[in-house]
C-alpha cells in the first residue's frame, strides 16, 4: 500500500473514532450504574484521545478535518439499537461487531506504508483492546476489564 492508498484507511480510523466517541457518550446516558459509567468513561477517553492523535496525520496527508455527519448519524442509529439492552447484551454486541473491524485493521497494519505502520499497528491494538474489554466483562473479569484500554490512555482517569 502506498501513501495515497493509505488515505482511505486513515479517514476510516478518524471517522471510526468519531463514531466510537458518540456511541460511548450515548451508552453513558443509557447505563446509570456508577461502575458501568466509569468503564464507559475510560472507553470514551480512549476514543477522544485517539481521535485527537489522528488529526496531525489526517492533516499531513492533506485530508479534511471538517466534521462529517455520517459517522455521528451512524453512531446514533447504533446507540438506538442498544436502547433497552442489558449491559451484557451490549457487551455481546461489541463482541459481534468488533472482529471484522479488527481483522480489517490488522490487514491495513500489515500493508501500511513504512512511515505509517506504527500508527496503523496502534489502531489495531486500539480496536483489539475494546474487544478484550467486552470479552472480559462477559467472562466476569469486571475488576480488570478496562486494563487493556486504560493502558493506552495518555490522560488517565481517576475512575479506574
Amino acid at each position: 500500500m502506498n501513501i495515497e492508498e493509505f488515505k482511505e484507511p486513515l479517514l476510516e480510523y478518524y471517522h471510526g473514532e468519531i463514531l466510537g466517541e458518540v456511541v460511548m457518550e450515548q451508552l453513558i446516558k443509557h447505563f446509570d450504574e456508577p461502575a458501568q459509567q466509569a468503564k464507559l468513561a475510560v472507553l470514551l477517553q480512549l476514543e477522544t484521545e485517539t481521535k485527537a492523535r489522528l488529526r496531525p496525520y489526517v492533516l499531513d496527508l492533506g485530508l479534511s478535518l471538517a466534521d462529517d455527519d455520517k459517522p455521528r448519524e451512524e453512531a446514533l442509529v447504533m446507540s438506538q439499537a442498544f436502547a433497552g439492552l442489558s449491559w451484557d447484551e451490549v457487551m455481546a454486541g461489541m463482541c459481534e461487531q468488533l472482529p471484522p473491524v479488527i481483522e480489517h485493521y490488522r490487514q491495513v497494519a500489515d500493508e501500511a506504508p513504512d512511515e505509517y505502520r506504527a500508527l496503523a499497528e496502534s489502531m489495531y491494538v486500539h480496536e483489539k483492546s475494546l474487544l478484550e474489554f467486552a470479552n472480559a466483562e462477559l467472562n466476569g473479569e469486571r475488576e480488570s476489564s478496562t486494563k487493556p484500554v486504560y493502558d493506552q490512555l495518555y490522560y488517565k482517569l481517576a475512575a479506574n
